[in-house]
Parts: C-alpha cells; structure tokens; sequence
C-alpha cells in the first residue's frame, strides 16, 4: 500500500521517507525544494480496507490530523531526528527508509528550514473508497478535517482514493 501511493506521489517530492511503524510522523513523509525560500513537508497517511471494504478508519481522520499538525509545529528539525533514528535500525539489517533522495537530502531540508518558508500538505490514501462507495457521511468528514487542517497550519489537504 505504502509502495504503491509513492508510486502515485513520487514526481512531487525530492525525499520520500518510509516512516511506517509505531511512533510515526505518517507513513510516507515528503519533502519537496518548492523555490529559494520554501519548502514543502507533505505527511502521507495511508489506510487499509479488509477483504475490501471500507473499514472503520476512515473516521480517524482526525486522528491523523491531529498528528500532523503536531509534527508540523514540532518543526523539521524533530522530525528529521525521528526520521534519522528510525532509518538507523533499518540499516543495521542492511534495509533503508528512504524510497526517495538520501540522508545528505534530508539534511539540506532541515538546514533550509532555518530560514525558509516551510509549506505543509496531509495526503490521505485510502483506495477501497470509490465512487460507488463514497457517502455524503465520508464527504462531510473529509470536508471538516480539510478545514481543520486550514486552520490550524495553512496546511493544503488530499485525499486520494481508488
């Protein structure tokens, strides 16, 4: 699932980060060289279905959002030490986090944001709503927490589904 979505988000950003697992910030992190002065943090968050039906998780929406926006005001500097420790333990077996750029990239993020703009996304992925199966209930819930996300960190918010 998490492969699939870099697949689908991959030309957007310069660093994708696996960041799968308990503690996560998401579980896909981008970061994208917008201009001279911005950079752009997009937390992805990707759901499940079970035998293909729409679970229950898309009503953590809020959740989510409430996570990312902590990982937003925590800044980039936390985030890349969480990033960092959590690729350290996949090196030790030979594995890494990073599906895009490097740790020197990551770094030159982090660097950058001293100074820069730092612009904020939040993807939700959740390929078992389709049309056929997208109610006004999921609609309205989308709705809030985009607005949620507006307000509290200018954040721009997606949802991609099948």
């Amino acid at each position: 699932m998490q492969y699939r979505s870099f697949e689908l988000l991959e030309s957007e950003h310069d660093v994708i980060f696996n960041d799968d697992g308990a503690g996560e910030a998401a579980d896909l992190v981008g970061l994208k060289d917008v201009s001279e002065d911005e950079i752009r943090l997009t937390l992805i968050h990707c759901k499940y279905a079970s035998d293909g039906k729409v679970s229950g998780q898309i009503a953590n929406l809020y959740e989510q959002a409430q996570k990312s926006i902590v990982v937003k005001h925590e800044g980039l500097q936390k985030l890349s030490t969480s990033l960092r420790k959590r690729h350290e333990k996949w090196a030790k077996q030979g594995a890494s986090r990073l599906l895009k750029g490097d740790l020197k990239k990551l770094s030159y993020f982090v660097e950058k944001s001293r100074k820069a703009k730092l612009s904020f996304g939040v993807v939700i992925v959740q390929p078992s709503v389709s049309e056929e199966t997208y109610t006004p209930a999921m609609a309205k819930l989308l709705a809030n927490t985009e607005l949620f996300l507006k307000r509290t960190t200018e954040a721009d918010f997606r949802f991609i589904g099948s």
